[in-house]
Protein backbone atom coordinates (compact mmCIF):
# COMPACT_ATOMS: atom_id res chain seq x y z
CA UNK A 1 0.00 0.00 0.00
CA UNK A 2 2.82 2.34 0.62
CA UNK A 3 4.56 1.51 -2.54
CA UNK A 4 1.43 2.02 -4.59
CA UNK A 5 0.41 5.23 -2.42
CA UNK A 6 4.62 6.80 -3.28
CA UNK A 7 3.89 5.61 -7.28
CA UNK A 8 0.77 7.70 -7.05
CA UNK A 9 2.78 10.70 -5.41
CA UNK A 10 5.42 10.43 -8.02
CA UNK A 11 2.68 10.21 -10.81
CA UNK A 12 0.85 14.24 -9.80
CA UNK A 13 4.41 15.72 -9.16
CA UNK A 14 5.05 14.92 -12.96
CA UNK A 15 1.97 15.78 -13.94
CA UNK A 16 2.01 18.89 -12.18
CA UNK A 17 5.72 19.62 -13.76
CA UNK A 18 3.72 18.77 -17.02
CA UNK A 19 1.60 21.41 -16.53
CA UNK A 20 4.17 24.04 -15.22
CA UNK A 21 6.13 23.42 -18.18
CA UNK A 22 3.12 23.95 -20.82
CA UNK A 23 2.25 27.32 -18.84
CA UNK A 24 5.72 28.13 -19.66
CA UNK A 25 5.28 27.27 -23.12
CA UNK A 26 1.52 29.32 -22.86
CA UNK A 27 3.77 32.67 -21.91
CA UNK A 28 6.45 32.10 -24.91
CA UNK A 29 3.37 31.88 -27.18
CA UNK A 30 1.54 34.72 -25.95
CA UNK A 31 4.91 36.81 -25.89
CA UNK A 32 4.97 35.85 -29.62
CA UNK A 33 1.75 37.10 -30.27
CA UNK A 34 2.31 40.50 -28.72
CA UNK A 35 5.44 40.90 -30.70
CA UNK A 36 3.41 39.46 -34.01
CA UNK A 37 0.79 42.27 -33.21
CA UNK A 38 3.13 44.89 -32.75
CA UNK A 39 5.33 44.04 -35.79
CA UNK A 40 1.94 44.24 -37.83
CA UNK A 41 0.64 47.32 -36.26
CA UNK A 42 4.08 49.00 -37.62
CA UNK A 43 3.66 47.70 -40.81
CA UNK A 44 0.51 48.83 -41.36
CA UNK A 45 1.18 52.04 -40.11
CA UNK A 46 4.39 52.00 -42.68
CA UNK A 47 1.93 50.75 -45.72
CA UNK A 48 -0.54 53.63 -44.59
CA UNK A 49 2.42 56.51 -44.45
CA UNK A 50 3.53 55.21 -47.91
CA UNK A 51 0.14 55.35 -49.43
CA UNK A 52 -0.27 58.87 -48.20
CA UNK A 53 3.52 60.37 -49.89
CA UNK A 54 2.30 58.61 -53.01
CA UNK A 55 -0.95 60.13 -53.20
CA UNK A 56 0.85 62.51 -55.92
CA UNK A 57 1.65 60.44 -58.04
CA UNK A 58 0.50 58.43 -60.32
CA UNK A 59 -1.55 54.82 -59.47
CA UNK A 60 -0.24 52.16 -59.22
CA UNK A 61 -3.31 49.93 -59.00
CA UNK A 62 -1.52 46.43 -59.42
CA UNK A 63 1.13 47.11 -57.32
CA UNK A 64 -1.16 48.00 -54.23
CA UNK A 65 -3.51 44.77 -54.36
CA UNK A 66 -0.59 42.83 -54.41
CA UNK A 67 0.71 44.80 -51.22
CA UNK A 68 -3.32 44.26 -49.72
CA UNK A 69 -3.26 40.59 -50.26
CA UNK A 70 -0.02 40.14 -48.86
CA UNK A 71 -0.91 41.73 -46.08
CA UNK A 72 -4.07 40.03 -45.54
CA UNK A 73 -2.47 36.57 -46.44
CA UNK A 74 0.42 37.57 -43.45
CA UNK A 75 -2.41 38.40 -41.36
CA UNK A 76 -4.62 35.36 -42.08
CA UNK A 77 -1.12 33.19 -41.22
CA UNK A 78 -0.77 34.80 -37.95
CA UNK A 79 -4.45 34.61 -36.81
CA UNK A 80 -4.30 30.78 -37.77
CA UNK A 81 -1.07 29.89 -35.90
CA UNK A 82 -2.48 31.93 -32.92
CA UNK A 83 -5.85 29.94 -32.91
CA UNK A 84 -3.99 26.55 -33.35
CA UNK A 85 -1.63 26.61 -30.64
CA UNK A 86 -4.19 28.13 -27.85
CA UNK A 87 -6.22 24.91 -29.24
CA UNK A 88 -2.98 22.80 -28.56
CA UNK A 89 -2.48 24.42 -25.20
CA UNK A 90 -5.92 24.39 -24.25
CA UNK A 91 -6.28 20.46 -24.79
CA UNK A 92 -3.13 19.63 -23.24
CA UNK A 93 -4.84 21.71 -20.25
CA UNK A 94 -8.02 19.15 -20.18
CA UNK A 95 -5.86 16.40 -20.35
CA UNK A 96 -3.59 16.93 -17.11
CA UNK A 97 -6.75 18.27 -15.32
CA UNK A 98 -8.64 15.19 -16.44
CA UNK A 99 -5.56 12.61 -15.33
CA UNK A 100 -5.13 14.39 -11.99
CA UNK A 101 -8.29 13.48 -9.86
CA UNK A 102 -7.85 9.33 -10.93
CA UNK A 103 -4.20 9.77 -9.65
CA UNK A 104 -5.86 10.82 -6.65
CA UNK A 105 -5.55 7.72 -3.80
CA UNK A 106 -9.29 6.94 -3.43
CA UNK A 107 -10.57 6.00 0.25
CA UNK A 108 -11.91 2.71 1.09
CA UNK A 109 -15.78 2.78 1.60
CA UNK A 110 -16.98 1.86 4.96
CA UNK A 111 -17.97 -1.55 5.30
CA UNK A 112 -22.06 -1.67 6.05
CA UNK A 113 -22.68 -2.73 9.24
CA UNK A 114 -25.69 -4.75 9.80
CA UNK A 115 -28.33 -3.30 11.82
CA UNK A 116 -28.84 -5.39 15.53
CA UNK A 117 -32.71 -6.32 16.14
CA UNK A 118 -34.41 -4.52 18.90
CA UNK A 119 -35.02 -6.35 21.64
CA UNK A 120 -38.30 -8.02 22.39
CA UNK A 121 -39.67 -6.64 25.55
CA UNK A 122 -40.92 -9.41 27.96
CA UNK A 123 -44.41 -10.20 28.72
CA UNK A 124 -45.99 -7.58 31.39
CA UNK A 125 -48.01 -10.12 33.70
CA UNK A 126 -50.80 -8.38 35.67
CA UNK A 127 -51.19 -9.23 38.98
CA UNK A 128 -54.27 -10.27 40.39
CA UNK A 129 -56.02 -8.02 42.84
CA UNK A 130 -55.57 -8.68 46.31
CA UNK A 131 -58.87 -8.81 48.45
CA UNK A 132 -59.20 -6.45 50.55
CA UNK A 133 -58.63 -6.55 54.10
CA UNK A 134 -60.96 -7.02 56.92
CA UNK A 135 -60.91 -4.26 58.80
CA UNK A 136 -59.47 -4.59 62.37
CA UNK A 137 -60.93 -3.34 65.67
CA UNK A 138 -59.09 -0.40 67.47
CA UNK A 139 -57.62 -0.80 70.23
CA UNK A 140 -58.96 1.12 73.31
CA UNK A 141 -55.94 2.87 75.05
CA UNK A 142 -55.23 2.19 78.14
CA UNK A 143 -54.12 4.55 80.69
CA UNK A 144 -50.33 5.47 81.33
CA UNK A 145 -49.63 4.97 84.61
CA UNK A 146 -48.68 8.39 86.79
CA UNK A 147 -45.05 8.44 87.57
CA UNK A 148 -43.79 7.91 90.70
CA UNK A 149 -42.13 10.26 92.03
CA UNK A 150 -39.91 8.02 94.50
CA UNK A 151 -38.51 6.20 91.11
CA UNK A 152 -37.61 10.07 89.23
CA UNK A 153 -33.91 9.93 88.67
CA UNK A 154 -32.33 11.77 91.06
CA UNK A 155 -29.02 13.93 90.92
CA UNK A 156 -26.21 13.21 93.27
CA UNK A 157 -24.88 16.15 94.93
CA UNK A 158 -21.30 16.54 94.59
CA UNK A 159 -18.98 16.12 97.77
CA UNK A 160 -17.76 19.33 97.18
CA UNK A 161 -18.04 22.05 100.35
CA UNK A 162 -21.24 23.86 99.82
CA UNK A 163 -19.50 27.10 99.12
CA UNK A 164 -16.77 25.85 96.45
CA UNK A 165 -19.60 23.55 94.58
CA UNK A 166 -21.40 27.04 94.36
CA UNK A 167 -18.44 28.97 92.78
CA UNK A 168 -18.09 25.77 90.45
CA UNK A 169 -22.01 26.03 89.38
CA UNK A 170 -21.10 29.71 88.70
CA UNK A 171 -18.34 28.96 86.47
CA UNK A 172 -20.89 26.32 84.70
CA UNK A 173 -23.53 28.74 84.19
CA UNK A 174 -21.01 31.34 82.34
CA UNK A 175 -19.84 28.67 79.86
CA UNK A 176 -23.97 28.51 79.80
CA UNK A 177 -24.34 32.11 79.07
CA UNK A 178 -21.60 31.99 76.15
CA UNK A 179 -23.16 29.41 74.37
CA UNK A 180 -25.51 31.63 72.19
CA UNK A 181 -27.11 31.12 69.19
CA UNK A 182 -24.29 32.38 66.33
CA UNK A 183 -21.62 32.19 69.00
CA UNK A 184 -17.80 31.80 67.83
CA UNK A 185 -16.21 28.43 68.75
CA UNK A 186 -13.25 31.25 69.66
CA UNK A 187 -15.02 33.34 72.37
CA UNK A 188 -16.63 30.00 73.49
CA UNK A 189 -12.69 28.34 73.85
CA UNK A 190 -12.04 31.25 76.24
CA UNK A 191 -14.37 30.95 78.38
CA UNK A 192 -14.38 27.82 78.88
CA UNK A 193 -10.55 28.11 79.64
CA UNK A 194 -11.25 30.68 81.82
CA UNK A 195 -13.68 28.59 84.01
CA UNK A 196 -11.24 25.27 83.86
CA UNK A 197 -8.78 27.47 85.50
CA UNK A 198 -10.75 29.01 88.16
CA UNK A 199 -12.35 25.52 89.43
CA UNK A 200 -9.00 24.06 89.09
CA UNK A 201 -7.80 26.78 91.59
CA UNK A 202 -11.02 26.08 93.64
CA UNK A 203 -10.77 21.92 93.41
CA UNK A 204 -7.41 20.38 92.64
CA UNK A 205 -8.98 17.38 90.52
CA UNK A 206 -13.03 16.94 90.05
CA UNK A 207 -15.18 14.88 87.55
CA UNK A 208 -16.53 18.19 85.83
CA UNK A 209 -12.91 18.49 84.49
CA UNK A 210 -13.14 15.45 82.06
CA UNK A 211 -16.49 17.05 80.69
CA UNK A 212 -14.78 20.65 80.26
CA UNK A 213 -12.52 18.59 78.59
CA UNK A 214 -15.08 17.18 76.15
CA UNK A 215 -16.87 20.01 75.30
CA UNK A 216 -13.94 22.19 74.23
CA UNK A 217 -13.04 18.86 72.03
CA UNK A 218 -16.07 19.70 70.52
CA UNK A 219 -15.69 23.65 69.95
CA UNK A 220 -12.20 22.91 68.87
CA UNK A 221 -13.73 21.10 65.78
CA UNK A 222 -14.42 24.87 64.86
CA UNK A 223 -12.28 27.59 63.14
CA UNK A 224 -11.74 30.19 65.75
CA UNK A 225 -13.96 32.83 63.98
CA UNK A 226 -16.98 30.50 62.74
CA UNK A 227 -20.39 30.18 64.02
CA UNK A 228 -21.44 27.15 65.70
CA UNK A 229 -24.32 25.11 64.47
CA UNK A 230 -27.21 25.18 66.90
CA UNK A 231 -27.23 21.42 67.09
CA UNK A 232 -24.24 21.45 69.25
CA UNK A 233 -24.60 24.37 71.14
CA UNK A 234 -28.37 23.03 72.35
CA UNK A 235 -26.84 19.71 73.00
CA UNK A 236 -23.76 21.10 74.96
CA UNK A 237 -26.38 23.54 76.70
CA UNK A 238 -28.47 20.39 78.03
CA UNK A 239 -25.14 18.26 79.47
CA UNK A 240 -23.75 21.41 81.34
CA UNK A 241 -27.44 22.22 82.93
CA UNK A 242 -27.46 18.78 83.63
CA UNK A 243 -24.16 18.96 85.38
CA UNK A 244 -24.98 22.62 87.33
CA UNK A 245 -27.39 20.82 90.33
CA UNK A 246 -24.71 19.11 91.65
CA UNK A 247 -23.34 21.75 92.61
CA UNK A 248 -25.67 23.36 93.92
CA UNK A 249 -27.33 22.63 97.88
CA UNK A 250 -30.25 21.69 97.96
Amino acid sequence: MAEQFLSRLTKIEDSINQLGETLKRMITILGTVTEIKSEVRVAKEEIISALGNQVQAAPAPDNQEALASMVVQEVGAIRVFVQESMEKLRNEMVELIAEMPALAPAAPAPAPVAPTPAPTPPPVKTPAPAPPPEPTPAPTPEPAPAPDPASAPRVSPSSIPADRAMQIADHLNSIVKSLKMGCKAGAVLEVMAESKAAITNIVPSDPIMVHIDRWASVVSGYQKRKEMQARDIIQMKKEIKAEIPKYQPA
